[in-house]
């Protein structure tokens, strides 16, 4: 009993920071969602029912402890059979340091796949928005364009969410979940009838890149720093000795570290922004 009203209480204050509340009676039993945001007990864990401010329907914020560090990775103990492994590059990224004996909350998404982890009395500044993607995920690749209410947003893909986002259809109106990083961890389709739409409009699902382009790099004019956020700059190349503007919106991986001069080879998409930049002696640093 001490260590369920340990879970509660850890979990509750979490949620909180979270935006989803937690009432007294859900803490204390199993209890079918009954408004947005609310959450229902499995048992250890939460399981939010609909989209809050920084998460996804489905997400499960569940208490554990880290067992042991191994290599890049944290054992931690969930209460389950099997140990789960969750890679430490994320902690890194923001600051956060874990050890052995720690406790831990771990976010899972409705895949069962970690999207994020941290500290029970740290709050997590996920955040959750609405849009639909401009082009497919490029596979290989971990650059998302995203159309929102306030223009064009370009996201990068977190190493783990790249399985699920690759599998995002264009088109359909998508929810997005970004980290305390400001990368994409997560991603899901936003109502049935965004359902019906990715049924009735399959074709748009992952097809790679749509060109490659082999050329001479020349310059770069990227956008303005008082301009609009997702603003457009243009790479000038030469194609066969001919000068061209191409357009691509940041950030863009290598741009930092290319030459004038240096062959490269542009991956675009179906509308002609570049995606991303392949170069054979080029490593981003």
């Amino acid at each position: 009993m001490q260590r369920h009203t340990i879970v509660i209480a850890a979990l509750a204050i979490v949620l909180g920071e979270a935006g989803v509340s937690l009432s007294a009676e859900s803490s204390q039993r199993q209890s079918a969602p009954t408004s947005k945001g609310t959450v229902q007990d499995a048992g250890g864990e939460r399981v939010v029912s609909e989209p809050t401010e920084n998460l996804l329907p489905g997400n499960r914020l569940v208490l554990g402890r880290v067992n042991e560090m191994r290599g890049n990775q944290m054992e931690i103990d969930i209460g389950n059979p099997q140990p789960l492994f969750v890679p430490q590059k994320p902690a890194a990224l923001k600051g956060q340091t874990f050890k052995p004996g720690d406790a831990i909350v771990v976010t899972l998404n409705d895949h069962n796949a970690v999207v994020d982890y941290h500290h029970p009395d740290e709050a997590s500044h996920h955040q959750v928005l609405r849009g639909r993607l401009k082009t497919p995920l490029t596979v290989g690749l971990d650059k998302a364009v995203i159309e929102t209410e306030q223009g064009t947003k370009t996201f990068i893909v977190a190493d783990r969410a790249r399985g699920k986002l690759t599998a995002m259809p264009v088109g359909p109106e998508l929810l997005f979940m970004a980290d305390e990083t400001g990368h994409l961890v997560d991603a899901q389709l936003a109502s049935g009838r965004a359902v019906q739409e990715s049924a009735e409009n399959n074709k748009a699902r992952i097809k790679g890149a749509h060109q490659q382009l082999r050329a001479v790099f020349q310059g770069a004019e990227r956008p303005s720093a008082s301009g609009p956020e997702g603003g457009e700059g243009r790479l000038t190349v030469l194609e066969q000795g001919q000068e061209r503007e191409l357009k691509f919106r940041p950030p863009l991986a290598k741009l930092e570290h290319l030459k004038k001069g240096q062959d490269v080879v542009l991956l675009m998409d179906d509308q002609g922004y570049v995606l991303e930049i392949a170069t054979p002696d080029v490593k981003v640093q």
